[in-house]
């Protein structure tokens, strides 16, 4: 199993990838955790505000389908999550004596359950520093939850509604002309600048 900055890899694109966190903020009996982060040199993106038009759609593609994996799997392994919160924060790295440089891009993905005892649902997820012990019990996912997830993830990379075509950015003006540049465009900043460079312009992102 591939191991990156310490933790466990269940999936990556191009530009992504997602991970077991070293310490969970959801134990894994009540939903557990994963985090999609950038790949390679993880500062490289501040926030989601960096992220070029091509990069949201290939990161909001990957969200959708590992959460689908994800809660798909966990059920099958007695773990019925019945919502998932997103949280991107970076706020711990501005702590005194923090292990991190800087910020950085990173976006949790908690599954929550009806009958969760710590985490208690519907309740916003409650993350105290992490000095306080909260988590110190808490359980991470499974090598075996991340063996299921990535075969549902294949399974996913075959169907039409996750087909990479469907994935594109749509640019258009008064004038009826178009262009369409799916995430693997490498003009598609060049675009993106010139486009909202003009004021007669707009754009439509389309996916699903």
């Amino acid at each position: 199993m591939k191991i990156v900055d310490g933790r466990k890899v269940i999936w990556e694109t191009d530009n992504f990838t997602v991970v077991v966190p070293h310490r969970p903020f959801i134990s894994r009996e009540e939903g557990g955790h994963i985090i999609i982060m950038g790949k390679g040199d993880k500062y490289r993106y501040d926030s989601r505000i960096d992220l070029t038009p091509s990069e949201i759609l290939e990161v909001q593609r990957l969200c959708q389908m590992i959460c689908c994996a994800y809660k798909s799997a966990m059920k099958e392994h007695g773990i019925d999550i019945i919502r998932l919160n997103f949280f991107e924060a970076g706020n711990w790295a501005f702590k005194p004596g923090s292990s991190e440089r800087k910020a950085y891009y990173h976006e949790h993905i908690l599954g929550r359950t009806i009958d969760a005892k710590k985490q208690v649902f519907p309740e916003a997820p409650y993350l105290p520093s992490r000095d306080t012990g909260f988590y110190d019990d808490f359980k991470q996912i499974t090598d075996d939850d991340i063996e299921l997830i990535i075969e549902k993830m294949e399974k996913l990379e075959l169907e039409e509604k996750y087909n990479i075509d469907k994935w594109t950015i749509k640019w258009g003006n008064r004038n009826g002309k178009s262009i369409i540049c799916n995430r693997k465009s490498y003009e598609i900043q060049k675009i993106f600048k010139r486009v909202i460079g003009e004021r007669n312009r707009s754009y439509i992102i389309k996916g699903y």
